[in-house]
């Protein structure tokens, strides 16, 4: 009977602990522990090309997208950007629009704070660094001028901040178009900058470019452009290299043939006399004369008068009659006081080695002081020399040079002084290619180097030093951004 009972009671017992689990509700969702519902996981994250370590650099009237990943998300907001920024946020395609205003001035930081929700009180933030470029006469940026592959894709430019960010494609960006095919040089006059290309709206194997053809003038702040001229109203160019601008009505740029004069005005071309063979180099103006030099049979230098359009023959005996004669001209660019540097070789051919002189032509009594150099500098792609006050600057291979020019040392001991190899710094920088250039502001040296032609120039950097401050490294350097690059250029009046 004992045992009995015990049984009974044991069935008793599991009856009423089966029946209490009934009737205790299955809860809906997972629990915290306590009983409550435990909400869906908010996911957010930022996608593409953010990487959240960079600003994104924007110009005017530029729209961004971010693209965002969400998961049980109820709200997305955003704030910190300027009042006259615009954000539109699509959660169903996952996208977020930053739109720059239609106008602006100077350069500006901005951060771009974005907080997603989901239920409870879970939140997930964001945030994305902007710098805002909407103008680009900063006195203290630079310009890099690419020509571009001349069978596959037009010229472009880009612009360097202060600060050393890159705007690249600067000119598409603001404007929608392109500049012509093969760009060469660019001149800043009256606040504007004018941008002459070899061919145009047409490359050089006939096929036909979409741009804004062979000759463009933009604003020098906005980079918007103003005016523009077709292969068709310069038919009369053949293949122009070079640009100096005196005024509107006297425009010189140089071809094939020599020098040609365009008004603006009736968009007439008007050839020089005397120019024939101008050489592929970047005239040197000052005060409102145009200079270049002629490497015939016996060396001279020459200028452009704008008020008639004459060519005459500058200093004629002063290189003849130096302490060591000029007989090819290697460089002319004007000084700092309205006269003339002069690089010269005493060898009338390039392929004989001869005595490198560095020298400053007085303009006004044909006066000349010179200095030697210690190598020969080189004559491909524009590399030959770029001054800051009375400190030059030349290349030699892959070598960077300085020299001080003394003007009371008359001897022949070379004044120069080898910085750096960039060889050494870099393996892929084999050649240099269209740009030592001097900032007129900062007295920052700018080279740019390739890997070399064919495949190889799409390795590429542009390198800024400042050799008072390093010899080896550079303040900055930006990789693989140049396509044939034409040279580096500075916001400044020329004349």
């Amino acid at each position: 009977m004992k045992n009995l009972f015990n049984v009974m009671a044991l069935w008793a017992t599991c009856s009423l602990i089966s029946c209490s689990k009934d009737n205790i509700p299955e809860p809906e969702g997972d629990s915290d522990g306590n009983g409550n519902e435990t909400p869906d996981e908010l996911v957010f994250k930022l996608t593409g090309e953010t990487d959240g370590t960079s600003p994104h650099i924007l110009v005017s009237d530029e729209q961004y997208t971010l693209t965002f990943q969400a998961e049980n998300m109820e709200n997305i907001t955003t704030s910190g950007l300027p009042e006259d920024w615009t954000v539109t946020v699509d959660e169903e395609k996952g996208c977020m629009y930053i739109t720059t205003p239609s106008e602006g001035s100077g350069e500006s930081d901005a951060t771009l704070q974005i907080t997603a929700t989901g239920t409870g009180e879970q939140t997930a933030t964001e945030n994305v660094d902007f710098h805002y470029v909407a103008s680009f006469d900063n006195p203290e940026g630079a310009f890099l001028l690419n020509e571009g592959n001349m069978t596959t894709e037009n010229g472009s430019l880009i612009y360097i901040t202060p600060q050393g960010y890159v705007v690249d494609n600067a000119y598409k960006r603001v404007n929608g178009t392109e500049l012509g095919n093969v760009t060469q040089d660019m001149y800043f006059y009256d606040g504007k900058i004018y941008i002459i290309s070899q061919n145009g709206g047409m490359n050089a194997t006939g096929e036909s470019f979409e741009n804004d053809g062979m000759l463009v003038v933009a604003d020098a702040a906005t980079l918007k452009k103003v005016r523009n001229f077709t292969n068709e109203e310069l038919t009369g160019l053949d293949w122009p290299t070079h640009i100096a601008v005196i005024d509107e009505q006297h425009v010189y740029i140089r071809d094939n043939k020599g020098v040609w004069r365009l008004n603006m005005d009736d968009v007439s071309l008007t050839f020089v006399e005397g120019s024939d063979g101008a050489p592929k180099s970047q005239f040197a103006v000052t005060n409102g004369e145009v200079y270049f030099p002629l490497n015939k049979e016996l060396a001279g230098l020459y200028k452009i008068t704008s008020a008639t359009d004459k060519v005459t023959e500058v200093a004629k005996l002063t290189f003849w009659m130096a302490p060591t004669m000029i007989n090819r001209f290697l460089g002319v660019a004007a000084t700092d006081d309205g006269n003339l540097w002069i690089m010269g070789s005493s060898a009338s051919n390039a392929n004989k080695e001869g005595q490198i002189t560095l020298s400053k032509l007085n303009l006004n009594d044909s006066s000349l002081k010179q200095n030697a150099l210690s190598v020969q500098p080189n004559e491909t792609y524009n590399c030959t020399f770029a001054a800051h006050g009375n400190t030059i600057y030349y290349a030699s291979g892959t070598s960077i040079y300085r020299a001080s020019f003394n003007p009371e040392n008359m001897s022949k001991d070379p004044q120069d002084e080898m910085l750096v190899d960039l060889s050494s710094l870099d393996d892929n920088a084999r050649e240099l290619y269209n740009g030592l250039s001097v900032h007129p502001a900062t007295g920052h040296v700018y080279v740019n180097t390739i890997k070399g032609v064919g495949n190889f120039f799409t390795t590429n950097s542009i390198w800024e030093f400042d050799f008072d401050a390093s010899l080896d490294t550079p303040i900055h350097r930006f990789d693989n951004y140049t396509h044939f690059p034409a040279g580096m250029f500075f916001n400044k009046n020329n004349n």
